[in-house]
């Protein structure tokens, strides 16, 4: 279930079939450097691993809700740092430092929002992983690991 369908049950008034909700941490690095380039297969197999571990779970984008969006103002920016914000679990895939620096808005949100704050990187000496990250891994395959041993 996506963000989208989510809403429309909402909406609708039926019940949320959603265990629990994960934001995908990417905004500022996808308009910063053109959101079709930051879509890429990471966020696939994240999105994936959640999926098959967490059927129902919503899967917050925002790349794909800036896509949908026809007026990118600030206010959309906030909107969906609100989402991180008020997700269980804010995933930041941050392959670089430069990735970790577009990354602080999100997940400084998630983490004041009480979201578990998983970071998958190679940079953990990175001052925005140190003072936000709740879990730390090192690649993918090690993220969908994790998935397996929160839902045992």
């Amino acid at each position: 279930m996506d963000f989208a369908d989510y809403r429309l049950r909402m909406r609708a008034g039926a019940p949320a079939l959603a265990e629990r909700s994960f934001y995908l941490v990417g905004l500022t690095e996808g308009v910063r450097r053109g959101v079709r380039a930051a879509v890429a297969d990471p966020r696939e197999r994240l999105a994936g691993a959640i999926r098959s571990r967490h059927p129902n779970a919503v899967v917050h984008d925002p790349l794909d809700a800036w896509l949908r969006t026809e007026s990118q103002v600030p206010a959309e920016f906030h909107r969906l740092t609100g989402l991180a914000a008020g997700s269980d679990v804010c995933v930041a895939w941050l392959p670089d430092q430069e990735s970790a620096a577009d990354a602080v808005a999100e997940v400084q949100a998630a983490h004041r929002g009480g979201a578990t704050v998983v970071v998958i990187t190679g940079e953990t000496d990175d001052f925005v992983v140190r003072a936000f990250a709740t879990v730390v891994l090192p690649d993918l395959d090690a993220f969908t690991e994790w998935l397996h041993a929160q839902a045992a």
